[in-house]
């Protein structure tokens, strides 16, 4: 999975455009009471579900990725999507 390329912007690659990928981490409301600063912790496994994402999809690299995350008093979700694409070789 880690030879899958996340990038949050374009590439210099040729690519052909798969689909939209998508990836979210629910966390539980003990790191809400923080004010989310533990947040940011938990991107990498946000990225490796993007990355099982994208290959589930047969994609080479995930682009223009962004990064959201919404929260209510007993939970934080972060979210991460992008464009899926197969480089054309």
């Amino acid at each position: 999975m880690d030879k899958i390329m996340l990038s949050t912007g374009d590439i210099k690659e040729d690519y052909e455009i798969v689909d939209i990928i998508f990836a979210a981490q629910v966390i539980r409301s003990h790191f809400v009471r923080t004010g989310g600063r533990e947040t940011l912790a938990f991107l990498p496994e946000v990225n490796e579900k993007l990355r099982e994402a994208a290959a589930e999809k047969g994609c080479d690299a995930v682009i223009w990725v962004d990064y959201d995350f919404d929260r209510d008093p007993n939970v934080q979700i972060l979210t991460g999507y992008g464009t899926g694409v197969k480089i054309r070789r």
